[in-house]
C-alpha cells in the first residue's frame, strides 16, 4: 500500500499575532488669515519760527554850517581839480 503523505505532520501550528498599523503621516499646509488694522495717522506739528521785517525810513536834517577852505569851492584853488603847486609827473627820456 502506497503512504500518504500528511503536509502537517512535524510542523507546528503558527500564532498569528494582533495586526500592527504603520502610519505614513502626511502634513499638508493651509492658510489661516490673522488680520491685524493698522491706522496710518498723520499728524502736523506747527513750530514757531521768527521772520523778521524792518521798517525804514528817511529823514533829511539840516547839518553844520562850514566856512569853505582851500580845496572846496568854485573858485580857482578852492575846487576840484589840479590846483597851485600841482605838476604833472615828468616822462623819462627815450633812448
Amino acid at each position: 500500500m502506497m503512504q500518504q503523505w500528511n503536509c502537517n505532520e512535524g510542523m507546528v501550528q503558527p500564532v498569528v499575532c494582533p495586526t500592527q498599523y504603520r502610519c505614513h503621516d502626511q502634513f499638508i499646509p493651509r492658510e489661516v488669515p490673522y488680520i491685524h488694522p493698522i491706522v496710518n495717522v498723520n499728524r502736523q506739528h506747527i513750530v514757531e519760527v521768527p521772520r523778521h521785517y524792518y521798517t525804514e525810513t528817511t529823514q533829511n536834517v539840516m547839518g553844520e554850517t562850514l566856512q569853505a577852505q582851500p580845496g572846496f569851492g568854485p573858485n580857482p584853488g578852492f575846487g576840484p581839480g589840479p590846483g597851485p603847486g600841482f605838476r604833472p609827473p615828468r616822462r623819462r627820456p627815450r633812448f
